[in-house]
């Protein structure tokens, strides 16, 4: 039986520009499912169609401008930065590029926190592998660091 295409009755072109226009403002996905009259559920499910194996038309140009308003965003604040920086005055637009959802991953302190922190991660697990412990003693350290950091090391056995 051949698939069906899926039918979106509130997925159209006025909604998808909304979407652009919110997620250029920042707005968190909560907020935009609310605003353009959707519910959060709808929203995450139409980007995570447009993802997958055969999204639809609607699905692809809602990613899209919910991409393409997050990046006109962040251009748009650190052009904001950039030029009030200038006369002195930038604290606004720095606010929203690090507590904004959709810009603090990239921009916020925290963001170099993180990195750092993964890098350091990274490399006690490399120093672990080199060390040249039985499996069980690696296995444990591992787990140990897992517990302590909340970074997945040690594959689940489940499944």
């Amino acid at each position: 039986m051949a698939n069906l295409r899926r039918r979106h009755y509130k997925l159209n072109s006025k909604v998808i520009e909304a979407v652009r226009h919110l997620a250029e403002y920042g707005a968190a996905l909560e907020h935009i499912a609310a605003a353009v009259g959707v519910s959060y559920a709808a929203l995450k499910q139409w980007i995570g169609n447009a993802k997958g194996p055969s999204p639809t038309e609607e699905e692809i140009a809602l990613l899209d401008a919910l991409n393409e308003g997050r990046a006109a965003g962040a251009h748009k604040f650190i052009n904001i930065i950039t030029s009030c920086a200038q006369d002195g005055d930038s604290k606004s637009a720095q606010w929203m590029l690090t507590h904004s959802p959709s810009y603090r991953k990239h921009y916020s302190d925290n963001a170099a926190v993180t990195r750092a922190r993964n890098e350091g991660i990274e490399a006690a697990v490399s120093a672990i592998a080199e060390a040249n412990l039985t499996p069980e003693q690696e296995r444990t350290v591992l787990l140990r660091i897992q517990a302590k950091t909340g970074q997945e090391l040690v594959p689940s056995e489940e499944g």
